[in-house]
């Protein structure tokens, strides 16, 4: 019998393994890298941004970053980042409720 979160893990990894290595503008390592909240340069800074605070990311930001990368990369390098910050988040929570169940077990 499959459990509710071992088909949630296994559909994240699918997700994890499209957004990451699927076709692309940018290049997998570059996802990778910014799904891991890091890179170079501006675009590094602008994804540890992203993984910190992404509510604070302003459009200036955007359009500077426009300068240099077109919009399917910066898209591609937004959403990669978003889902490692989300992704990390999410184990944090499963190790915490892990945790506590095997205290009270």
């Amino acid at each position: 019998m499959t459990t509710r979160r071992a088909t949630n893990t296994a559909l994240l990894e699918t997700l994890k393994d499209t957004l990451l290595r699927g076709p692309g503008q940018a290049s997998p390592a570059v996802r990778t890298a910014a799904a891991d909240g890091e890179g170079e340069g501006a675009l590094g800074a602008f994804v540890q941004q992203v993984h910190a605070a992404a509510y604070q990311v302003t459009p200036e930001q955007v359009r500077e970053l426009q300068k240099s990368h077109t919009d399917d990369v910066l898209f591609e390098v937004i959403v990669s980042a978003a889902f490692g910050a989300a992704k990390k988040r999410h184990d944090a929570g499963l190790a915490m409720l892990d945790a506590a169940w095997k205290d009270h077990a």
